[in-house]
Protein backbone atom coordinates (compact mmCIF):
# COMPACT_ATOMS: atom_id res chain seq x y z
CA UNK A 1 0.00 0.00 0.00
CA UNK A 2 1.18 3.57 -1.09
CA UNK A 3 2.14 5.87 2.05
CA UNK A 4 -0.07 8.66 1.01
CA UNK A 5 -2.82 5.70 1.59
CA UNK A 6 -1.40 4.79 4.56
CA UNK A 7 -0.94 8.29 5.95
CA UNK A 8 -4.31 9.73 4.84
CA UNK A 9 -6.89 6.77 5.50
CA UNK A 10 -9.49 7.38 7.90
CA UNK A 11 -12.23 6.16 9.43
CA UNK A 12 -14.85 7.60 6.87
CA UNK A 13 -18.08 6.50 4.31
CA UNK A 14 -16.65 8.62 1.63
CA UNK A 15 -13.48 8.60 -0.13
CA UNK A 16 -11.52 11.96 0.37
CA UNK A 17 -8.58 14.54 0.28
CA UNK A 18 -6.56 14.88 3.44
CA UNK A 19 -5.24 18.78 3.38
CA UNK A 20 -2.02 19.60 5.67
CA UNK A 21 -1.63 23.22 6.45
CA UNK A 22 2.24 22.63 7.51
CA UNK A 23 4.21 19.15 6.43
CA UNK A 24 4.51 18.19 10.27
CA UNK A 25 0.57 18.33 10.81
CA UNK A 26 -0.55 15.68 12.57
CA UNK A 27 -3.64 13.56 10.80
CA UNK A 28 -6.06 13.93 13.16
CA UNK A 29 -5.65 17.99 12.48
CA UNK A 30 -5.54 17.76 9.27
CA UNK A 31 -9.02 19.16 7.28
CA UNK A 32 -10.21 17.23 4.53
CA UNK A 33 -12.31 16.95 1.82
CA UNK A 34 -15.23 14.55 1.02
CA UNK A 35 -18.25 14.04 -0.66
CA UNK A 36 -21.52 11.71 -0.37
CA UNK A 37 -25.34 11.10 0.67
CA UNK A 38 -27.07 13.04 3.35
CA UNK A 39 -26.14 15.64 5.90
CA UNK A 40 -22.57 14.89 7.18
CA UNK A 41 -21.98 12.88 10.36
CA UNK A 42 -18.40 12.39 10.65
CA UNK A 43 -16.38 14.06 13.40
CA UNK A 44 -13.60 15.77 10.95
CA UNK A 45 -11.23 18.90 12.22
CA UNK A 46 -12.88 22.20 11.30
CA UNK A 47 -11.94 23.60 8.03
CA UNK A 48 -13.05 20.58 6.39
CA UNK A 49 -15.56 20.79 3.79
CA UNK A 50 -18.37 18.10 2.80
CA UNK A 51 -20.62 18.40 -0.95
CA UNK A 52 -23.53 16.68 -0.73
CA UNK A 53 -24.30 14.16 -3.78
CA UNK A 54 -28.05 14.31 -2.74
CA UNK A 55 -28.50 17.76 -2.28
CA UNK A 56 -31.99 19.18 -3.39
CA UNK A 57 -31.00 22.71 -2.79
CA UNK A 58 -28.20 25.22 -3.00
CA UNK A 59 -28.83 25.82 0.82
CA UNK A 60 -27.87 21.66 1.28
CA UNK A 61 -25.32 21.65 -1.19
CA UNK A 62 -22.11 22.28 0.51
CA UNK A 63 -21.06 21.90 4.47
CA UNK A 64 -18.34 23.47 6.42
CA UNK A 65 -16.65 22.05 9.47
CA UNK A 66 -16.85 25.59 11.53
CA UNK A 67 -16.59 25.21 15.21
CA UNK A 68 -16.96 21.35 15.99
CA UNK A 69 -19.96 21.38 13.71
CA UNK A 70 -20.91 21.34 10.00
CA UNK A 71 -22.31 23.88 9.14
CA UNK A 72 -24.45 24.31 5.67
CA UNK A 73 -22.84 27.01 3.23
CA UNK A 74 -26.36 28.21 1.62
CA UNK A 75 -24.72 28.71 -2.39
CA UNK A 76 -27.74 31.54 -2.90
CA UNK A 77 -26.56 34.84 -4.12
Amino acid sequence: MAKFTLNYRKAISTVGIGIKSVAGELDADTATITAGAGAPTATEPDGSIYTRTDAGTAAEAVYARIGAAWVAIDGLP
